[in-house]
């Protein structure tokens, strides 16, 4: 772990210096985000290990707003250091890494979060739009919520209220015997603008990233566990890379030129 630390830190701590002035210490961003890439390699469908692709960065709205305003690719730059340290770490990437960038109030000014994983690309999407929201009387989501159910699968969040489960007559079907036939609620939450997810006293119960909970607020990037089945929570945010769709060239693992 120190000697991937130490790669990245001489390859980019300039860069991160440049971009982030004195509203993140380039360190503090250096080291979460290879804390989260060590944290969430995953391995490919030959057992060789894979660099996680999507990196979920939540941050105070106050050190956002001014990325936003006057640095429009911030998201890109971070990207391609990103980027770069994967190839300082020796993983191999099967696309760009996209980073998401959010800011929110309960964290510390100069603070940050990174989550990171590994989210095959072109998976199936679809939707839990109800017949009602087809016909024009469903509430319609800031910031696009989705949910990647067991990496296999993107489901656009377009309901107020979601049931998770087994059984077949629910909204999201998870074909999972660790998974209660109605194992949870998810549901907005109009005051706070944000789903809450809620343990329908499943059998497997839930984790979110890693801690039992019976119900919680949930926040771009969130790993939710049903009694092993893998959730991730996303949104899509006003800055984000937007260079994840470049082809890799194979033999420098670095995105081909148009």
């Amino acid at each position: 772990m120190h000697r991937f630390e130490d790669l990245a830190q001489r390859l980019i701590e300039n860069s991160l210096a440049r971009i982030l002035h004195e509203r993140l210490r380039p360190d503090d961003v250096l080291h979460a985000v290879v804390r989260a890439i060590d944290d969430a390699k995953a391995l490919d469908s030959h057992g060789e290990p894979i660099a996680p692709n999507h990196f979920w960065i939540t941050l105070s709205e106050q050190d956002l707003a001014p990325l936003e305003y006057f640095q429009a690719d911030f998201a890109d730059q971070l990207a391609e250091s990103v980027r770069q340290m994967i190839v300082q770490i020796g993983l191999r990437m099967d696309m760009p890494p996209r980073v998401l960038l959010q800011g929110v109030g309960d964290i510390s000014p100069h603070e940050l979060r990174v989550t990171a994983r590994w989210i095959p690309p072109d998976l199936p999407a679809t939707s839990t739009t109800s017949m009602a929201a087809q016909a024009g009387k469903g509430s319609a989501f800031p910031r696009n919520p989705f949910l990647i159910v067991d990496g296999r699968r993107q489901i656009a969040l377009t309901s107020e209220a979601v049931v998770i489960g087994r059984a077949r007559e629910i909204d999201i079907v998870v074909d999972d015997r660790r998974v209660s036939r109605h194992h949870a609620e998810l549901r907005w939450q109009p005051d706070t603008q944000k789903f809450l997810y809620r343990d329908l006293n499943s059998t497997g119960g839930t984790k979110l990233n890693g801690y039992p909970i019976q119900q919680c607020t949930l926040e771009a990037g969130d790993i939710l566990s049903l009694g092993g089945v893998e959730i991730i929570y996303g949104e899509e945010f006003a800055l984000q890379s937007t260079r994840a769709n470049a082809p890799i060239n194979a033999d420098t693992d670095t995105p081909a030129k148009p």
